[in-house]
């Protein structure tokens, strides 16, 4: 065999491993428990950059606290590296990318030397943790905009990003983005019936739920 379709046959190996992840991700995901979103997640992750050869990811998300803020919530790192801030605010770290991601964009680099030269303070971030190419996905579910982002980055080497891998990146990051969001709505919920139950409480008062299918009275 030769060099060349040695290569071939690797490359051929790693996707159709990456297929076989993706569909069971896809599997998993569909029927999870709000309360599992986080350690799938991470389990997630790893696998991901175990299959592809990537060596950091990271999930990040709009903080409910300071709007327009992106905090990273879930990160894969394959090596030791400085250590990552426990409140790592995009908008002071990576700017630049976190305004593309705002204004919807995708983010593709395979030197992040190609970063524009408004990309100054992004590009001593990514050399900090070693960062040598970069894909970044804004994340989000139609309707209000982007709510975070996902991240994919080399460390060993610079790589370029084949539009069937970014195409198969962007279809786990949105699995994660519709995990996330069901999450967020469960929580919601959540919350909201404690309030309603304090309410209730503190009024002294009784409250009737009906099942409409069931016709059943709680």
């Amino acid at each position: 065999m030769t060099d060349s379709a040695a290569v071939q046959e690797a490359i051929l190996e790693e996707r159709l491993a990456f297929e076989t992840v993706l569909s069971d991700l896809s599997s998993r995901f569909v029927a999870i428990e709000p309360a599992e979103v986080d350690s799938e997640i991470d389990d997630a992750l790893r696998r991901v950059c175990e299959c592809l050869g990537l060596d950091i990811a990271a999930l990040w998300q709009l903080s409910p606290d300071e709007p327009g803020v992106f905090r990273m919530t879930h990160v894969y790192r394959r090596f030791d590296g400085p250590p990552i801030p426990d409140d790592f605010d995009a908008r002071e770290f990576n700017p630049w990318a976190l305004g593309r991601v705002f204004s919807g964009q995708t983010v593709v680099l395979p030197r992040v030397e190609q970063a524009p030269t408004e990309a100054v303070r992004d590009r001593e971030t990514w050399r900090y943790f070693g960062i040598k190419s970069v894909f970044l996905f804004p994340l989000s579910t139609g309707g209000d905009g982007p709510f975070g982002a996902m991240s994919f980055h080399s460390v060993e080497e610079e790589r370029s990003w084949p539009d069937e891998i970014v195409q198969r990146l962007q279809l786990v990051s949105q699995i994660f983005a519709n995990a996330v969001v069901r999450k967020r709505v469960d929580s919601a919920l959540r919350e909201s019936e404690q309030r309603l139950k304090l309410a209730a409480e503190s009024a002294d008062i009784g409250m009737w739920m009906l099942d409409i299918e069931n016709q059943r009275f709680w």
